[in-house]
């Protein structure tokens, strides 16, 4: 085993303005004469934003953040950090300003039968699914209840499931290498969330059950010795629980232009049969009698 990159940015420890500017500007490899031309200002005035030796107007803090891509829950945070009230909103999906949204996500996730699709917030909560995703973790799960997040409600947290001894990690064929490809995507979600406790409670359980995949002080281990063979097009999900043998991959979907925090952060995970076998396994659940 090897080390890999800690869970813990450089945005951590950025609470004020000038600290969050120069872990964006860092971040997205900008230098200050870069960053300055892309925003229309002087190099000298950016350096005295990110040496506290001026304040950035509402106006500026928006620019920047548009020119560095910075997420609409972090440009909220750049905004309060200068002083400022948030500009974008943080609706929940059952909002009246929400119905278009609904409807849209009603429709992909009908259209995905006979195979699974779930929405998914930025903690990888169950927020819907249809009705194929839910015969699937019928079969895998069985009585088994997996972990889940204190003041969630109980909800189903799809990252605690897969890597939860009690979950979906005895299912899985392949195991250590979706949770290989697994924490490298947290780690990189985490970058712009890891001052959030529910983030590092998850990051925090995963660890605790998995110290062959995380060393102390939450240092990714990565094998040393690289897969034999070339490599598959796609990572497949292989899941196996008695007679249910499943082989998937899956495509994220995103909003397009949104204006909304939760929209921004809503994913909706839609999986394909990866053999002849799975297609065949799917079709065959939703036509079995009494399914609705």
């Amino acid at each position: 085993m090897r080390h890999m990159e800690t869970l813990t940015p450089g945005s951590e420890a950025a609470i004020d303005f000038p600290g969050l500017l120069r872990y964006w500007r860092g971040k997205r490899g900008y230098s200050q004469l870069a960053l300055s031309l892309a925003a229309g200002v002087s190099q000298r005035h950016i350096s005295f934003l990110e040496s506290g030796r001026a304040r950035p107007s509402r106006e500026m803090v928006l620019a920047l953040a548009d020119r560095l891509g910075v997420p609409l829950r972090q440009r909220n945070r750049l905004l309060l950090a200068s002083g400022y009230a948030p500009a974008y909103s943080e609706n929940t999906l059952d909002a009246p300003a929400m119905q278009m949204v609904r409807h849209a996500i009603s429709l992909i996730l009908a259209k995905q039968e006979p195979y699974p699709a779930a929405v998914l917030d930025r903690f990888w909560h169950l927020v819907d699914a249809n009705q194929a995703y839910g015969r699937m973790l019928e079969q895998l799960l069985g009585n088994r209840q997996p972990a889940t997040l204190d003041g969630e409600g109980g909800r189903v947290n799809l990252m605690l499931a897969v890597f939860d001894p009690n979950g979906l990690w005895p299912v899985l064929e392949n195991a250590r290498q979706v949770g290989r490809y697994l924490l490298r995507r947290i780690w990189q979600e985490l970058q712009v969330q890891a001052h959030d406790q529910t983030a590092r409670e998850i990051f925090r359980r995963i660890a605790e059950w998995h110290p062959d995949l995380v060393g102390p002080g939450g240092v990714l281990l990565v094998d040393d010795d690289p897969a034999d063979g070339p490599l598959p097009p796609v990572l497949p999900v292989v899941v196996h629980a008695g007679r249910f043998r499943a082989s998937l991959f899956s495509t994220l979907t995103t909003l397009g232009n949104p204006q909304d925090v939760m929209l921004q952060e809503l994913r909706i995970e839609c999986f394909y049969p990866a053999d002849d076998a799975t297609r065949d396994l799917f079709e065959a659940l939703a036509a079995a009698p009494g399914r609705s």
